[in-house]
């Protein structure tokens, strides 16, 4: 598009998509750290009982697990709604599902490898059985497909909104 237009470009809207969903996986990555860290001193480091250094290392293990998780329930829902506010920025259903496609699958894995990033910074006593990020791999390749369908098919919906 060429000159001032009251809608923005189909670049622009996938960058604007692609930088929330890498914002969200920052604040993700930083949480899941702050975490685990604390999971990590409350039930490995500063532990006492029975059993701690049993105990300890797999309950950090679920923290990390769960917070995984958490990156991969964000992600579609995430989609679901910017596809709907960005798609409302365009007329044509196929344009705004194409665009809203292309923006959740690049953002998707910048939320997941930011989220993951920041749960690979955990180190130290009682890490050792965290699962190791190759395990990961194949439910993240889902879920980036299920955050791509879902953003699609969120942005024809918006589209239907058009402003």
């Amino acid at each position: 598009m060429s000159g001032p237009s009251a809608l923005p470009s189909a670049r622009r809207q996938a960058s604007l998509i692609v930088a929330t969903f890498a914002l969200v996986g920052a604040a993700l990555g930083v949480l899941g750290f702050v975490a685990g860290d604390w999971a990590r001193t409350q039930f490995v480091t500063a532990a006492s009982g029975a059993a701690p250094e049993t105990f300890g290392p797999v309950f950090l293990a679920l923290s990390v697990f769960q917070t995984t998780v958490t990156v991969l329930a964000v992600a579609p829902v995430l989609a679901a709604v910017v596809g709907l506010l960005s798609g409302s920025r365009f007329a044509d259903p196929t344009a705004a599902a194409g665009v809203v496609a292309g923006g959740a699958l690049v953002g998707f894995f910048c939320l997941a490898g930011l989220g993951l990033l920041g749960l690979s910074a955990l180190s130290g006593r009682g890490t050792a059985q965290v699962y190791s990020l190759r395990v990961a791999l194949g439910p993240l390749l889902l879920g980036g497909a299920v955050t791509t369908a879902t953003g699609a098919g969120a942005g024809a919906l918006g589209s239907r909104f058009v402003r």
